[in-house]
């Protein structure tokens, strides 16, 4: 059990996630403090391939035969913002997901806040995901109340926002 797991929405930080490479190249996301992203094939994930750009513009098929598609697992990595300064990036793969270059199964990266800190997640066949400061969100009462509905319509948890 993480952290995460007793952790609220909360707006006062956040990261960007920005798809760099591969089949999510052109992807956008954020993750608010306390939330959790899963990125990966499955239709049930946060950020999935099925419902990228590169997905929709290319179609089923000839993703399909892509190198990188099946180098991606269902769910292949897990991005939580678990303080205002600490992300926790977990691989789900047995394909690998490297992150700074390193190959990790689970990991805390503090400084994640500082306006140069730059996190790159690796995976699949040059998938690439940046992951940069997002900073404080303004949430009003109505999407928190959205926002905890998804979670308790969510096959994976929290959803990220984007």
């Amino acid at each position: 059990m993480t952290d995460i797991d007793h952790a609220t929405y909360d707006g006062r930080a956040s990261i960007r996630l920005l798809g760099r490479g591969g089949l999510f190249a052109g992807e956008e996301a954020r993750i608010l403090l306390g939330q959790c992203l899963i990125v990966g094939r499955s239709r049930s994930c946060d950020l999935s391939v099925a419902r990228t750009s590169v997905f929709q513009r290319l179609g089923r098929e000839e993703v399909e035969r892509h190198a990188s598609y099946r180098r991606i697992s269902r769910k292949h990595v897990r991005i939580c913002l678990v303080e205002p300064d600490v992300v926790e990036i977990e691989d789900l793969s047995t394909n690998g997901t490297m992150v700074n270059g390193h190959r990790v199964d689970r990991i805390r990266l503090g400084g994640v806040s500082s306006p140069d800190s730059l996190v790159i997640v690796e995976f699949g066949e040059g998938e690439r995901i940046e992951l940069t400061p997002g900073g404080a969100v303004e949430l009003s009462g109505d999407r928190l109340a959205t926002m905890a509905q998804d979670e308790s319509h969510s096959s994976v948890g929290r959803n990220a926002v984007t």
